[in-house]
């Protein structure tokens, strides 16, 4: 498994176009990052509320992302932006 995983990353790194590729991705996705470091939460979907499942009319704070109704996507933690 380890070797052909090496193989793969090997026969990558040999095909200049599809190095090109990848490394155009991952500057587009920085910068994408860089730009909008939040994505929405899950849990709420923005509404910043989680409501009672026992009782209808109950609600407080998503606990899932604190009340802000988002979270740090992956490449913003990656590049040191703070919430």
């Amino acid at each position: 498994m380890a070797d052909a995983l090496i193989n793969l990353i090997g026969s990558i790194l040999a095909n200049r176009a599809a190095l090109a590729l990848i490394l155009g991705v991952a500057i587009v996705y920085g910068l994408s990052c860089l730009i909008h470091p939040y994505r929405a939460c899950k849990a709420c979907r923005r509404t910043k509320e989680s409501h009672s499942t026992v009782f209808k009319g109950a609600f407080g704070a998503c606990r899932a992302c604190g009340g802000r109704g988002h979270h740090l996507r992956l490449g913003a933690r990656l590049l040191g932006r703070k919430i």
